[in-house]
């Protein structure tokens, strides 16, 4: 996964009905006035409906298009740029299902960030002109939309909910789906009315669904799921899933019978689990569901001895391949979407088998988001590993699960639940919301904002409030997740520093900051000095002001750590500085030279100053610099070390 900036520092529905505590009922909902989310799943006059745009692997110059129709004949798609010529491209038959046609088409050759206006249909019965964006070839800023389970309710709570989410973020460029879209998959009533729900949102944005259990409901084969949808191709196989693959090599009946599962699992997998990378952010879909309906190859070999469990291989199956495409990820981050939670909320309810295989790849890779639904409440959190000494700040993925739809479950106890039974906190919970969650990428930041959309029961939300939010940053200093109200950290471990004690009653103020910037100070490759290594750069300038009025004595001081790479370490004594002051308005002296410790000496992994200034000094700034020395013994092994200087501040 890609640092930004400057450089490199571093089960099926039975679970449902064996749930005791359900709360069904009918919840007030946040009806957003929004033209562009109005529902409206077909154009009048024509044989169309359940159009819908869905992300190729290829978002930058391409764009899959799928609808259904009733009538029988092929389709086709019109293109063009606002005001350009058209192009026209033939559909392809995805399904035909009861008096329906379901149909396909995908557009090539696009360019990147670019607008286009397309319809569906065929001569003397086509839709509208609807437009769409191509994803931009570079890193720009984007919102998307995270919904939790629709499932209930389809024709009143979610349609609203979906208003209200286009309302609060009318640019974002497409939604994730945590699986539940409907009730029972074979229910045609209910998959019209969450196209119509989704309104021009499904139209004009694209859409990223994971399949929940739900979607297997009268339907195992998912035939209703891949009808309605289209996505890239690129789910596991044998060629990606690394050294699982092995289980099926040789000719024992285990081996043979796991090489059938793993077929059948590619098979199957394709449009349900799948990747896009849009504009630096890698979106990973995963299917959760374990149903044997859909696990068991129509042909599969005999076995008596050793013989694979097909659920549990089923997630290995797909914990691999995730492994494998988060290690070879180019963005700087990555979300992934499934239905059953790792870490439930509801009572009642739990997944070991998909923590166990799923969490530690999540853990390994530290992804940004793993975004679930399945138990109609909300909670987010973190593994425990991954606090830090700061309250309010962690440094690992973020689980959520999110609920949508018009149904509603019970926590399980705050005290005693599957996250606090397994080394996770949960920062947020609640019951009887349904929310919607506006998810906003800028560079190095990612912004997650939760909003209430419909509330029932006991429910002390009022619609449209926020209801979680969080900021994850990443730069040269690593990566922190930070609640409102905290300070995010890691930006800047010298600033981070400081101590400044008050000065309670005193008019003016004592600030410093680093100049213009707090990038990583590159020494670059060190130079082969004979009996050392030596490399040399400047220290990131800071501006220290001071305008209190009695003009107190400040010193400001650096200590460097051990410079680390991987499991290597050297002594912070090899640096040295010869500090300076710049732009002098404040009657600040530079500190004294501090000699690299490769001969003698502590160097630098000693507190030093690197500027002061006597009591009743000028009022007004300075800049402190300093010359770098790092000398290190020719014994060192090759690497890319790196070290923190810390700077603190006395008065």
């Amino acid at each position: 996964m890609r640092t930004p900036s400057l450089s490199r520092a571093r089960a099926a529905g039975s679970l449902s009905h064996r749930f005791t505590a359900v709360v069904l009922g009918t919840a007030l909902v946040a009806a957003g006035a929004l033209a562009t989310a109005t529902p409206a799943a077909a154009d009048p006059g024509t044989t169309t409906d359940r159009l819908i745009l869905t992300p190729t692997d290829q978002p930058t110059t391409s764009q899959f298009v799928t609808w259904r129709s009733t009538v029988a004949a092929a389709g086709a798609v019109e293109y063009r740029l606002p005001g350009g010529g058209t192009t026209t491209v033939a559909a392809t038959v995805a399904d035909t299902i009861g008096e329906h046609t379901h149909l396909s088409a995908t557009i090539t050759g696009l360019t990147a960030g670019t607008a286009y206006e397309y319809r569906v249909g065929q001569d003397g019965d086509w839709t509208t002109w609807r437009t769409f964006r191509t994803a931009s070839g570079t890193a720009e800023p984007f919102s998307f939309l995270y919904y939790g389970d629709a499932q209930i309710s389809l024709d009143t709570t979610w349609p609203a909910v979906v208003q209200a989410a286009h309302a609060k973020a009318p640019q974002a460029v497409g939604s994730v789906h945590a699986g539940d879209l409907i009730d029972t998959a074979s229910n045609q009533t209910q998959w019209t009315n969450w196209f119509l729900g989704m309104g021009e949102s499904a139209m004009t944005t694209q859409v990223l669904a994971a399949p929940g259990n739900h979607e297997y409901s009268g339907d195992q084969t998912m035939r209703n799921w891949k009808a309605n949808f289209t996505y890239a191709h690129n789910q596991p196989s044998r060629a990606t899933i690394g050294d699982l693959a092995r289980l099926a090599e040789g000719d024992t009946p285990a081996a043979q019978q796991t090489a059938a599962y793993f077929d059948h699992f590619t098979t199957f997998a394709a449009e349900t689990v799948y990747y896009v990378d849009y504009q630096d952010v890698r979106f990973i879909t995963l299917n959760a569901t374990r149903s044997s309906g859909f696990l068991t190859p129509p042909s599969l070999p005999a076995c008596s001895e050793g013989c694979p469990n097909a659920g549990q291989l089923w997630i290995d199956f797909q914990a691999a391949w995730l492994d494998h495409i988060l290690t070879d990820n180019p963005n700087t981050w990555a979300v992934a979407t499934f239905h059953q939670p790792v870490y439930s909320v509801s009572s009642g309810r739990d997944e070991p088998i998909l923590r166990a295989a799923w969490v530690p790849v999540f853990e390994k890779h530290n992804i940004d988001l793993v975004l679930q639904g399945h138990d109609h409440t909300y909670a987010r959190g973190f593994k425990d590993t991954t606090a830090t000494d700061t309250p309010g700040v962690t440094n690992g993925p973020v689980y959520a699960v999110s609920n949508s739809g018009g149904k509603y479950y019970e926590l399980a106890p705050e005290g005693d639940n599957v996250w606090t039974r397994n080394g996770a906190t949960q920062v947020k919970r609640g019951a009887n919301v349904s929310t919607y969650q506006v998810v906003t990428v800028d560079g190095g930041s990612l912004r997650y904002e939760s909003y209430v959309a419909a509330v029932t029961g006991g429910a002390t939300e009022q619609l449209g409030d926020l209801y979680d939010s969080f900021t994850i940053t990443k730069n040269d200093a690593g990566k922190v997740v930070t609640e409102d109200g905290v300070a995010i950290p890691g930006a800047d471990a010298q600033r981070l520093a400081v101590t400044v004690p008050e000065q309670t009653g005193e008019p003016g103020e004592f600030v410093w900051a680093i100049d213009g910037g707090n990038g990583l100070v590159d020494l670059g490759v060190a130079q082969d000095a004979g009996d050392h290594f030596r490399a040399a750069g400047a220290l990131n300038p800071v501006r220290v002001t001071d305008t209190r009025r009695d003009a107190p004595a400040w010193s400001l001081s650096g200590q460097v750590s051990d410079f680390v790479s991987g499991d290597q370490t050297v002594d912070g004594k090899h640096l040295g500085w010869t500090p300076s002051v710049s732009e002098n308005t404040g009657g600040a002296v530079a500190g004294a030279a501090v000699a690299s410790g490769f001969v003698s000496g502590e160097g630098l992994s000693a507190p030093a100053v690197l500027g002061s200034a006597a009591a009743g000094h000028q009022r007004g700034s300075a800049l402190l610099g300093a010359e770098l020395d790092l000398r290190l013994p020719i014994s060192v092994a090759e690497g890319r070390y790196a070290a923190t200087l810390t700077l603190t501040a006395l008065s």
